[in-house]
């Protein structure tokens, strides 16, 4: 007879069952680990996120953190039709009176009419030279299957600073001229027709080129082109319209709306590390969960850390101005920070100065930018900061668990294994005993 260790033919017992219960009782070790691991992952996953944030607001302080985020200026002009100008590295604040006289332009001619765009313009081999400037000489091969259209296109072809186009002036019975425009403005990028071998006579000039003639403050400046930047000092000015009668007017002030902007990304950034921790670090008793942060302490000296520094004084300035607060940062009582950006830009107007001291590192003193730029490096410090510590502490143990549910797994391999050996013995000692009961059974009836 054959015997199964899950079949109970002998005894009626269902072995499977038994095996799948008590494989199952051992298996809630090996569950209990992979929930343990889940955590940690978890918690892995939250300190990546706080360390981006942290990023952030060491990105924002170091914006904040030299005298540069606070050079910066910007223009208003009196005629912005008129002209346009932008500050940049260098500028000061004051005033500039502009008046405009002529703007630069590029030469343009025109050929004389043909009467259409595929007439042939040469009677054989020959050359259509021409010069801007100064510059070389450049040359293009004409022959008697040149037409005004492919002189048109060899030209362009050049890329040598001078553009050429066919136009229909719509006057017959020769309508279709070619236009040469120089690239460039300016005198002294005239354009020179040196050789002509073709029919075309460039009798039209539709636009001398000319220099930009200008005043700033009463002196008297040319350029070739419309676009100034070595008058005003840190200031580019770009002329567009003439009119020598109108006096324009460029005012450089300081970019008090930057300066606030980089102090509210500054304030953004702690409040998202704080609340991001905040968020984290908690128990809700309703549903039984703990979140990621809830009894860690790291992330509570991270909290702490950065807290303190933002509510501290710079030491060596003055009472007036060696806090956060002096400058419109204030803190609610959730611990949420924000930025009063009318007393900010007061303080920029009133002390400027004091202002810059409070958050760039100096030759005697450290400002807040400075020190957060520090205190955040550090936390986050991919060799030894705390985030990279704490993840590291997570990694090990996430792996330890792996070691563990695996040894498990093979452990309870050899379990399920002993318990169908030790059932399929006890189903054979049954059948075993069965036999011994029936012969003695028909023994002794027999008898």
């Amino acid at each position: 007879m054959s015997i199964s260790a899950t079949s109970g033919v002998v005894s009626n017992i269902d072995y499977q069952s038994l095996i799948t219960q008590l494989v199952g009782i051992r298996r809630q070790s090996i569950t209990q680990l992979q929930t343990d691991k889940k955590g940690l992952e978890i918690t892995n996953n939250a300190y990546s996120n706080l360390s981006s944030k942290i990023k952030d607001l060491v990105s924002a302080a170091d914006t904040l953190r030299t005298s540069t985020a606070f050079g910066s200026f910007k223009t208003t002009v009196s005629d912005g039709n008129a002209i346009s100008a932008t500050a940049g590295t260098g500028a000061s604040y004051g005033s500039h009176s502009i008046v405009v006289s002529t703007l630069a332009k590029s030469h343009k001619m025109a050929a004389d009419g043909v009467a259409a765009a595929s007439s042939a313009i040469a009677a054989g081999a020959g050359s259509f030279s021409f010069q801007v400037g100064a510059g070389a000489v450049q040359t293009v091969a004409v022959d008697a299957t040149t037409t005004l259209t492919s002189l048109k296109d060899s030209i362009n072809a050049l890329n040598a600073g001078v553009s050429a186009s066919v136009v229909n002036d719509g006057s017959a019975p020769n309508p279709y001229r070619l236009i040469l425009t120089g690239s460039s403005t300016g005198t002294s990028n005239s354009v020179n027709i040196t050789q002509n071998d073709t029919s075309l006579a460039f009798s039209t000039t539709l636009q001398a080129a000319q220099d930009a003639s200008f005043t700033v403050d009463g002196m008297a400046f040319t350029r070739q082109t419309n676009s100034a930047s070595d008058i005003i000092t840190g200031v580019t000015v770009d002329l567009m319209a003439a009119d020598p009668a109108k006096t324009l007017t460029v005012t450089v002030s300081r970019d008090t709306d930057s300066i606030t902007d980089s102090v509210k990304k500054l304030v953004d950034a702690y409040n998202g590390v704080a609340s991001y921790i905040k968020m984290n670090n908690r128990y809700d008793s309703d549903t039984k969960k703990a979140y990621p942060f809830f009894g860690d302490s790291v992330a509570r000296s991270i909290a702490d850390d950065l807290r303190r520094v933002f509510s501290s004084s710079v030491s060596g300035l003055p009472d007036t101005m060696n806090r956060l607060l002096h400058v419109g940062v204030s803190t609610d009582r959730e611990g949420v920070m924000s930025l009063d950006s009318a007393k900010l830009k007061n303080a920029l107007n009133s002390n400027f100065d004091g202002v810059v001291s409070l958050f760039t590192k100096g030759t005697a003193t450290t400002g807040f930018a400075e020190l957060i730029h520090q205190t955040a490096s550090s936390i986050d410090d991919f060799v030894d900061g705390r985030i990279k510590g704490r993840q590291d502490g997570l990694k090990k143990n996430m792996t330890r668990i792996d070691q563990d549910i695996r040894q498990k797994e093979t452990q309870l391999v050899s379990y399920e294994e002993q318990l169908r050996s030790q059932f399929t013995g006890l189903e054979g000692m049954l059948a075993s005993l069965k036999g011994q009961s029936s012969a003695l059974i028909n023994y002794f009836g027999g008898a």
